[in-house]
């Protein structure tokens, strides 16, 4: 008897497709503690009656998300407790405690490994979550970091992707793409020490860049702001910007049964980002839309709440408007022409291009 086994490349789904595909399967599992699972920057689990906990893992790969030729193991362990910090805030938790599990290459040292988790240790110490426990194993094809953050938020201060109404307006924090611009210019120096034979006197030029490459090798999460925002009002949906301004808006879109119109003119861009994408021959709108990493708040909240976010910090600015519709974000441009995204046009794991360091 001949049995077909089927074989369906990953890549033909993607990430988020995958993501699904995982969630439908979850899903057969029914338990009550279980508020909201799988396609959200975190879980939401009750556990007492004034108590939410929130439940958050992130896996990061050598050569996917970090190249250890110009990221040092302090920059590194920083970074990997932040990026697991800012899914905390884009539910407006409090982180609590983490857990750490490492998959280390034999070409790693003791000190580097204590260089990361002490720069690790110090980022979550600063939010008040303290690592409580992890594994460690062996590893082949380089650097493996797995955290989990368990945070806890009050019944009705949690935030998700979904709730987003039409009417509301669209709210970001700080600036966009300067992370992306941070990447490319390490990327560059990366190529020109390559091809110049790898000399040991080579002087990367990185002066003028610094925060750009700050804010890519060290962000910040944003958990204080956003319990500062939710104290002071009801914010409908909300996620942190990790894979792009297109994608991310694109996932409250979906998740709320709704449309975003955003506003180029509206979208804020640091003048060292304009500048390094002048320098690339880029267009700077596009490393707001698909770079990703710069970790900031994007949230939907009634139009007249916006006056009591003022004071608050964090530069926050509306930057568009939901609407009613099917799915979809679209951007005006300045020029008058405009983009429309209904489907994730930004960084996704097992694409055709996936592979980003």
């Amino acid at each position: 008897m001949n049995v077909e086994i089927k074989f369906t490349p990953i890549s033909n789904l993607g990430e988020f497709g995958l993501i699904n595909r995982i969630r439908n399967i979850a899903a057969r599992v029914d338990n009550l503690h279980v508020v909201h699972s799988i396609g959200d920057d975190s879980a939401v689990l009750k556990t007492g009656e004034d108590k939410m906990e929130i439940v958050t893992t992130d896996l990061m790969l050598q050569g996917v998300h970090f190249d250890l030729s110009y990221t040092s193991m302090r920059h590194l362990g920083r970074k990997a407790a932040a990026v697991n910090l800012s899914d905390i805030a884009a539910m407006s938790g409090i982180p609590v405690a983490a857990t750490v599990s490492l998959g280390l290459h034999s070409n790693l040292s003791v000190e580097m490994v204590d260089d990361f988790y002490e720069a690790l240790v110090e980022e979550f110490g600063r939010y008040g979550c303290a690592v409580v426990g992890g594994d460690v194993s062996a590893s082949v094809i380089g650097m493996v970091i797995s955290i989990t953050v368990i945070g806890e938020v009050e019944p009705k201060r949690y935030v998700l992707r979904r709730g987003a109404k039409p009417g509301d307006v669209v709210c970001v924090s700080g600036d966009l793409g300067r992370a992306q611009a941070g990447l490319k210019i390490l990327n560059r120096e990366k190529a020109r020490y390559i091809q110049s034979g790898e000399p040991s006197d080579f002087s990367p030029n990185f002066e003028g860049y610094d925060d750009a490459l700050e804010k890519h090798l060290l962000p910040e999460p944003r958990v204080d702001m956003s319990r500062k925002i939710t104290e002071k009002i009801n914010v409908h949906s909300m996620i942190d910007v990790s894979d792009g301004l297109a994608s991310d808006m694109l996932h409250i879109c979906k998740s709320s049964g709704v449309a975003a119109e955003l506003d180029e003119e509206l979208i804020p861009i640091d003048p060292l980002t304009r500048r390094v994408a002048r320098e690339f021959g880029d267009d700077p709108l596009d490393y707001a839309l698909y770079g990703g990493e710069d970790y900031e708040l994007l949230f939907t909240i009634s139009e007249e709440d916006f006056g009591s976010l003022y004071g608050l910090g964090g530069n926050i600015r509306v930057i568009g408007r939901i609407l009613e519709g099917k799915p979809e974000v679209k951007v005006k441009r300045i020029s008058g022409s405009s983009l429309a995204f209904a489907d994730f046009p930004s960084y996704q794991h097992f694409s055709p291009r996936a592979g980003k360091g």
